[in-house]
């Protein structure tokens, strides 16, 4: 059986993974699973007997989140074709998704949106903490790798 392949959107909390989801998924050519993180998170109950500490609300997220990346890996070992909705926002997840998703064919896409623009859609939604998208955010410095080679940056050469 050919394993299906998977699509991993990746962005800040409110940054538009889902809504480029929903927008891709008409324009694929074949079936695919949409299976945001959040519906898996959706799927443990809310109400029970006991009181978690942060410890145990931390473990619980990290089983959560690792039994997602499982989740995944599972439909696309039987020729689903899957989209992540899912920010990797804890370098752990990257490291579990790299080991599990092996073999994969993974095409990693990653959202981003203005920081006023990500407060405004987090106070829209009022259903995560103040400052989460922000949070998630991170600075990156673009470079061109035309002056580089494998072992570092290329020699400079001396004009002529």
């Amino acid at each position: 059986m050919t394993p299906g392949r998977i699509i991993l959107l990746n962005g800040a909390s409110s940054s538009g993974k889902s809504s480029v989801a929903q927008a891709l998924l008409p324009l694929l050519p074949d079936p695919w699973f949409l299976v945001p993180v959040d519906v898996i998170s959706g799927m443990r109950s809310t109400v029970h007997t006991s009181e978690l500490d942060d410890g145990a609300v931390a473990e619980m997220l990290r089983r959560t989140r690792a039994g997602y990346h499982r989740v995944v890996a599972a439909l696309a070992s039987t020729g689903n074709d899957v989209v992540m909705d899912y920010p990797l926002t804890e370098p752990w997840r990257l490291d579990d998704l790299l080991e599990v998703l092996a073999g994969y064919d993974v095409t990693l896409v990653e959202v981003r949106c203005d920081p006023d623009e990500l407060d405004r859609r987090e106070r829209a939604r009022g259903d995560r903490p103040a400052g989460l998208a922000r949070s998630q955010t991170i600075e990156r410095t673009a470079t061109t790798t035309s002056s580089w080679t494998p072992r570092g940056p290329a020699p400079r050469r001396r004009p002529r």
